[in-house]
């Protein structure tokens, strides 16, 4: 190995090492978003490891190690400057294939398996029902309740004996409600079409 050689590979080195060091940035990003979304965070992380073992593979074992052997027989070569020292084209092009399908590979990855926290909680609805029901006037004639809108005496009736029933069941020290309950209730509620939705 000539030193015009060596110096080619100790710059080609340090560009590797960079893109692959970049990679991991963006990986790392990637993965916390994932985990705080806490979407699939397993299968993501082994194409992330499985994408870096590749890189580290294909670009940077090998010129580690000729490097290393070069320095072995020629330990003055370690302290030469690379500035200057022009690359082979065909050593660029095959390291930005590789990186590219690495980016590629990693950003796809992050896009299959992201999947962000939903905007509302899904007992935030239920709780929302079950103030509308406990809402509900006492007298059927009563008309300035905003939550019901034409409401025949029978679904009045009807809702009552569904105010009455959850009220008997939640504990009396608490203001908790079982919130399985107020489900059932509010789709058996949503089923009969007694409610007014979307405000």
């Amino acid at each position: 190995m000539t030193k015009e050689d060596y110096l080619q590979m100790k710059k080609e080195f340090k560009i590797r090492f960079t893109i692959i060091i970049v990679l991991g940035i963006i990986a790392s990003v990637f993965y916390i978003q994932i985990l705080l979304s806490h979407s699939r965070e397993v299968p993501f992380f082994i194409t992330c490891l499985g994408t870096l073992t590749f890189i580290n593979q294909s670009l940077i074992a090998p010129v580690f190690y000729e490097k290393k052997a070069a320095e072995k027989e020629h330990p003055e070569w370690k302290n030469l400057s690379t500035k200057g020292v022009e690359i082979p084209q065909e050593e660029i092009q095959k390291r930005n294939g590789i990186s590219i399908l690495s980016f590629i590979i990693v950003i796809i990855g992050f896009f299959m398996f992201y999947r962000p926290l939903p905007t509302t909680d899904a007992g935030t609805e239920v709780i929302k029902t079950y103030r509308e029901i406990q809402s509900v006037p006492e007298n059927s004639t009563e008309k300035g309740s905003s939550t019901v809108s034409n409401l025949t005496p029978k679904d009045v009736q009807t809702l009552q004996e569904l105010k009455e029933e959850i009220e008997s069941n939640a504990p009396s020290d608490s203001n908790s409600l079982d919130i399985n309950k107020a489900k059932d209730f509010a789709e058996k509620a949503q089923q009969q079409n007694w409610l007014k939705r979307g405000e």
